[in-house]
């Protein structure tokens, strides 16, 4: 099966973005190692979700930023048995704001001379993974590596008395294991990795408004340096493969990240909330399936469907989505050492009813990305 077909029908699932979980962005996969010989690649993907509701008859409008999904990474074969790659991603990510007349953004301690703010949150995750494979007879592999995941967050609900949380900057450590088989004669594959989950010890600047006992009253802005723990979750991936019919490939992947490890509570605001500031109740299963066919000797195209099961329970205002599915259409044009490829996807987001109340429906995201592979011999 062609190089230019398998970078087709993986530019679909890899290049265009991703808005599984709501937070789930590069999909932690692993392809990379399956590269022929040594091999440079490139992609960068850009997601313009658009996410709106209301709540308490106000529109939120759009709440949901756009952003890129970087990709760089470097395969080499160092025999025809041991391949090592080091690939840098943006696994997880938030971007998300609301007016300042929705309800959460209203801060009630303004009229006392607290701060105005909106509800926000925006949390920034890269991370850099080095992984070896190694080939068994008979077509198997085995697939291991260590994650290196730096984590920053700035969190702001107005209307838990002004409360903003600011952490630093914390790099933790996780690991990768799989396996995998191959048979080339027919282009199938099937690959099973785990990524396991990681945690962050941060510290961090609270603050909130404080209204003594005191006429006429007004409010005190406090900050406390404060201590946290959060954990990116672990994860699953099932990513397979194989020829049906002359220059037809079948692909597909099923992915599970157990997002209810995932949660922060800062203390401050336990203390004045009562409950966590990030928590999820369910764990989410992502499925792809796509067909890639080539049409020439130096052009594939592939079309992908996707879907992600919607759990039904209630949702943080950080993450007001709930399951979606999604079409996308991707291409690839081989050169002698170069594959370049482009793809295009929409993704219908689920409705959500959040915590407080509010109503998410009629939503949706597009999708573009752009990936070059380049070998090296």
């Amino acid at each position: 099966m062609k190089k230019a077909l398998l970078q087709a029908c993986a530019v679909c699932v890899g290049t265009t973005g991703a808005y599984a979980g709501g937070l789930d962005r590069s999909g932690q996969g692993v392809n990379i190692l399956f590269e022929e010989g040594s091999v440079v690649q490139f992609r960068l993907g850009y997601t313009d979700p658009s996410v709106s509701g209301t709540q308490n008859g106000v529109d939120s409008g759009n709440v949901a930023e756009s952003f890129f999904t970087p990709h760089l990474a470097y395969k080499h074969a160092f025999t025809d048995r041991l391949d090592f790659a080091l690939v840098y991603d943006e696994p997880f990510g938030a971007d998300i704001e609301y007016p300042s007349n929705y309800p959460l953004s209203i801060n009630p301690t303004t009229p006392f001379g607290g701060r105005t703010d909106v509800l926000r949150a925006k949390a920034d995750v890269d991370a850099i993974t080095a992984l070896v494979r190694y080939k068994f007879d008979g077509g198997f592999s085995a697939i291991g590596g260590l994650r290196a995941q730096r984590l920053k967050a700035n969190v702001a609900v107005p209307a838990a008395v002004g409360y903003e949380v600011d952490t630093d900057s914390d790099i933790a450590f996780g690991y990768v294991v799989g396996v995998a088989w191959e048979k080339p004669e027919i282009a199938a594959r099937v690959a099973l990795t785990y990524n396991s989950k990681i945690t962050h010890d941060f510290s961090q600047t609270e603050s909130f408004n404080v209204v003594p006992p005191v006429f006429p009253p007004s409010a005190v802005l406090v900050t406390a340096e404060t201590e946290s723990e959060i954990e990116s979750p672990q994860s699953i991936n099932l990513d397979f493969q194989t020829g049906v019919a002359p220059k037809t490939l079948l692909f597909g992947s099923i992915r599970w990240v157990d997002w209810p490890q995932t949660v922060f509570a800062p203390p401050n605001y336990v203390n004045i909330v009562g409950d966590n500031l990030v928590d999820y109740e369910d764990d989410t299963f992502t499925y792809t399936l796509g067909l890639g066919y080539q049409f020439s000797e130096e052009f594939s195209g592939a079309v992908t469907a996707g879907y992600e099961t919607s759990t039904g329970s209630e949702v943080t205002n950080l993450g007001p989505t709930d399951g979606f599915w999604s079409l996308g259409l991707g291409g690839t044009y081989s050169l002698e050492r170069a594959q370049i490829s482009g793809g295009v996807r929409y993704t219908d987001i689920g409705d959500a009813t959040t915590t407080t109340g509010g109503e998410f429906s009629g939503n949706s995201a597009w999708s573009v990305g752009f990936q070059i592979t380049y070998s090296l011999g």
